[in-house]
């Protein structure tokens, strides 16, 4: 929770600690987020109806699409050192199986990875 000191910038600034990350690993997630980021203002001021969001509102919004961001560059840079499974990625990522399976499939739908072979029943991964 934010103490009554913090004011949005500090907030925006953790954000873009993030993307700086994420675009070390995926440059056009981050210029996607990055670009919603930079609509923030506008969304807060309001349209010509009057509706307007709040800072929670957009943080509503925006930190999901973050922190999922930042579970994707961390399995693409996982993979940057040698193919692996989806249950291997889970465990060294501490993300959940079916979570880890979601972000290849957009991973592999972007082309940023691909199949690169099977360990028993498992498909193992590797960064394109």
């Amino acid at each position: 929770m934010r103490g009554s000191g913090d004011d949005d910038r500090g907030l925006d600034t953790g954000r873009i600690g993030k993307l700086a990350y994420i675009r070390s690993h995926d440059p056009d997630g981050a210029d996607k987020l990055e670009n919603l980021l930079r609509k923030k203002d506008v969304l807060m001021t309001g349209n010509s109806y009057g509706e307007r969001m709040t800072e929670r509102q957009f943080s509503l919004v925006f930190d999901p699409l973050l922190a999922r961001a930042v579970e994707r560059s961390q399995i693409l840079e996982n993979l940057g050192s040698g193919a692996a499974s989806v249950p291997d990625l889970s465990r060294k990522l501490g993300i959940a199986a079916h979570v880890v399976f979601d972000h290849l499939k957009e991973l592999s739908r972007r082309d940023l990875v691909e199949v690169s072979g099977y360990e028993e029943r498992s498909a193992l991964y590797r960064r394109k």
